[in-house]
């Protein structure tokens, strides 16, 4: 699968930290309510393209809009503009590893002017290659360890495979509960995640396909058969 790439999309709320100072002391619920709303607002509508926004530091986040056109990007911009209390900017680009295009994409938005966006074509085929990891028996030992142990544990877990997947040009993100997405690399992705399952004891449903929604839903349907099938750790579905 050589020659393979993954598009990033990197959006910035331009003066993000000025605005949460000048609220007050009394903020924090403010803050946190429309990170939410806003959060929730382009998961709709990059699903709706068949992207993934993902809430990285809520100042900056990310979108995984492989094989999205322009206007589509433009209309996730349009909606963080009506949602964002400060300015935003776009930029979109690839890269061969999911690290490589959210860095050219970072390096693109600095020379983004405010409310605009800049999009790279992309000089071969997109693909996304995602893996979701589940923590086996995370559930027992929240029954017996309590809910805060247990998210103590995800965290320190989420940090060793964060470090796992840069180094080898992956995004790790948490889901919630005990569920942790990997964006690999299209082109090594089965030997990433099988570092990233002999961290922990772990099992990885991945999904390969063309648009980040489409290799969710592989993903998860992969994960859902290893959760019958003692004998594996890792499953791919691909459609690309």
């Amino acid at each position: 699968m050589e020659g393979l790439y993954t598009r990033v999309a990197v959006l910035e709320q331009i003066g993000y930290r000025e605005w949460t100072e000048n609220l007050g002391s009394d903020r924090e619920w403010l803050i946190q309510s429309i990170q939410a709303k806003l959060y929730l607002a382009l998961q709709d509508v990059a699903s709706k393209h068949g992207a993934f926004a993902m809430p990285a530091r809520y100042d900056y986040m990310l979108i995984l809009s492989s094989n999205l056109s322009y206007k589509a990007h433009l209309e996730i911009l349009d909606v963080a503009r009506s949602i964002s209390k400060v300015e935003v900017r776009l930029a979109s680009s690839c890269g061969l590893s999911p690290v490589e295009a959210e860095m050219r994409a970072f390096r693109l938005l600095g020379e983004t002017e405010v409310g605009g966006l800049s999009y790279k074509e992309c000089p071969g085929e997109e693909v996304v290659a995602i893996a979701h990891l589940d923590i086996n028996n995370i559930t027992g030992e929240t029954a017996s360890d309590g809910v805060s142990r247990s998210y103590h544990r995800v965290l320190s877990l989420l940090g060793r495979i964060a470090r796992i997947a840069e180094s080898e040009g992956g995004i790790a993100q948490y889901l919630g509960g005990d569920n942790i997405l990997v964006i690999l690399p299209p082109v090594n992705y089965m030997t990433v995640a099988e570092r990233l399952v002999e961290e922990d004891d772990l099992k990885a449903g991945i999904g390969v396909s063309r648009t980040a929604r489409d290799a969710l839903r592989l993903a998860a349907s992969a994960l859902r058969e290893l959760r019958h099938t003692r004998d594996k750790r890792i499953l791919v579905y691909t459609n690309v």
